[in-house]
């Protein structure tokens, strides 16, 4: 029977090019459709989305300004989106870059006790 290796090495719980890739599966079609090219599909609002304030007349100028509002808010809400799965990918790119350099100094931590 083999004994469990006592390499750090050979212990990790991560796998750091898996982390770097799964930020940029986010972002990037490399496999498949990534979430952020669907988002940006769905967010290409046609230019005619909104209608204008005089689109429904005098009795509908309310209606017609919630109409663009309620556009409004899902172009934002899908850019909000889309910027914040950049920046999953850039915190994801960091975490594969410190693993390293925490898993270097827990082993020196470990050695010392």
């Amino acid at each position: 029977m083999n004994e469990p290796s006592t390499d750090p090495r050979d212990t990790r719980i991560y796998d750091r090019p898996a982390i770097r890739n799964l930020g940029d599966a986010i972002v990037h079609d490399r496999d498949a459709a990534s979430p952020v090219s669907h988002l940006e599909e769905a967010g290409a609002f046609p230019p005619n989305m909104r209608i204008g304030w005089a689109a429904l007349g005098v009795a509908g100028f309310q209606l017609a300004m919630k109409h663009d509002e309620i556009v409004g808010d899902a172009e934002a809400t899908l850019t909000g989106t889309i910027e914040s799965l950049h920046g999953y990918r850039e915190k994801l790119h960091a975490v594969s870059a410190n693993v390293d350099g925490v898993e270097k100094e827990s082993v020196e931590h470990v050695r010392r006790i």
